[in-house]
């Protein structure tokens, strides 16, 4: 197999294999650690539609960049890209995406069971009970529920919520953080937009 490195990691590169473009080139690549203590954490800090874990594989698939890219707790990520720069690109998000998982797991450990199958649960229309369902479009989308689906894609965040800021809708996000607890609220963006990658 022909390794070479690229942006900190090493990395097989094949044509050929993509199924969506087989024009894309599919990428292997191998952080340079193992990434066994941090993957659950990393499942946590993303948003529930944007971040699948897989519990049998210790897998993490992401949704970014229109693509497909799967983290392994043994540090292998896979993923195509249309060339060598969007190549780069995506691994420079995953190497900020690991940095931030670590950070995480340093500041708060790994994740209980209970909190990664709570995540799973957390739909499009049970966050919606906990936004104020005004339908004010303050936050750029028509109505709540609209906005609910971007907070879980993490194409939006629940502090782009006005009304929810308000003293007298606190209550949501305290129902809200007693549901879910502080990790997933802060994976929707309350308080911060901390996984936000600037491309």
């Amino acid at each position: 197999m022909n390794v070479t490195e690229l942006e900190g990691f090493k990395v097989h590169i094949s044509k050929g294999k993509c199924l969506v473009n087989p024009e894309n080139i599919t990428i292997e690549a191998w952080s340079t650690e193992e990434l066994n203590s941090i993957i659950e954490v990393l499942a946590m800090i993303l948003p529930p539609l944007k971040a699948n874990y897989t519990k049998e594989w210790r897998c993490v698939t992401l949704r970014e960049f229109e693509k497909l890219i799967s983290i392994y707790s043994s540090g292998k990520i896979t993923f195509c890209a249309k060339d060598l720069e969007e190549a780069k690109l995506i691994l420079n998000y995953v190497k900020f995406l690991i940095e931030k998982a670590k950070k995480e797991y340093m500041e708060n450990g790994p994740p209980e069971e209970k909190e990664l199958e709570l995540k799973k649960k957390l739909t499009v229309l049970e966050l919606y009970k906990y936004l104020p369902k005004t339908n004010c479009g303050l936050c750029g989308q028509p109505t709540c529920i609209a906005l609910a689906d971007k907070i879980l894609r993490g194409e939006a965040s629940l502090n782009d919520c006005k009304p929810l800021k308000d003293p007298k809708n606190m209550y949501l996000i305290e129902k809200l953080r007693e549901r879910f607890g502080e990790r997933i609220l802060k994976s929707l963006g309350w308080g911060s937009r901390s996984v936000d990658f600037y491309r």
